[in-house]
């Protein structure tokens, strides 16, 4: 607390403050602005880039849920022939994840566009109704 104090009561800080008001003085508000609102993007810019996101986002999701598939059907499989290779089981966890799978993609990433652009007018609708 003394320190502080003292830095405050001390012209070294006290200078510093002086030199950074006089370079603030100096840069021009707006002008810093107008530079940083020309880079502004436009909403078709945003709606393209948040399609694309989502398109990645449910890529990654339905590219994990692939690999866990394989992976615990190829368990399935070596259970299956390891411990009971008289009666063949593993086809029926197969087919049925296989269609969850197969429903995962279609919906998920292969339909996706047309969900999203189905969202956006839905909310463009409201937004021009609540007007």
């Amino acid at each position: 607390m003394r320190l502080l104090s003292s830095l405050v009561r001390s012209n070294f800080l006290r200078s510093r403050i002086v030199i950074i008001m006089r370079l603030l003085k100096n840069i021009n508000i707006f002008e810093l602005l107008s530079k940083v609102m020309s880079k502004e993007i436009t909403l078709e810019d945003y709606k393209r880039a948040y399609r694309e996101m989502e398109k990645e986002e449910a890529r990654r999701g339905f590219i994990a849920h692939l690999v866990i598939y394989i992976l615990v059907n190829i368990m399935l499989i070596a259970i299956n022939l390891i411990y009971v290779p008289g009666e063949l089981w593993f086809f029926y966890p197969l087919i049925g994840w296989g269609i969850g799978v197969a429903m995962h993609y279609l919906f998920g990433v292969r339909w996706l566009e047309n969900t999203l652009i189905e969202k956006e007018a839905k909310a463009e609708y409201r937004a021009r109704e609540g007007k």
